[in-house]
């Protein structure tokens, strides 16, 4: 069974469990890299068949890239769980923000290190 395809099954199967989420988020991170999110918050809550599954997405996508199934799996899992869309843009905007601050730092040091610059 294609590993896109086999992680959507497990994910309706298995509803409001630490597995069908991190699953869920493994396929948004690879369908949508906007909607990424760490292999540690993945990986984290994941037994051994949970895990070889998420490596199994992993090792197809490295080796094919996008293809019709993960876009498949990756339309399903955005419509049931935008909540989850929602937390990855919280956090890439949190992201920008922050490195946003740190350059104005960075700027600020510049200019009082360097004034005739």
């Amino acid at each position: 069974m294609n590993p896109y395809l086999e992680a959507l099954e497990l994910v309706k199967q298995h509803w409001g469990t630490s597995g069908q989420t991190a699953l869920a988020k493994c396929i948004l991170s690879l369908y949508n890299p906007n909607n990424a999110f760490s292999m540690g918050e993945i990986l984290a809550p994941l037994d051994e068949r949970y895990t070889r599954v998420v490596l199994n997405i992993v090792q197809e996508y490295a080796r094919v890239g996008e293809t019709e199934a993960l876009r498949v799996a990756g339309r399903w899992v955005a419509d049931e769980f935008p909540q989850f869309i929602d937390l990855a843009i919280a956090m890439s905007e949190a992201r920008a923000e922050l490195r946003s601050k740190w350059e104005r730092e960075r700027e600020e040091e510049n200019r009082r290190l360097y004034p005739n610059d």
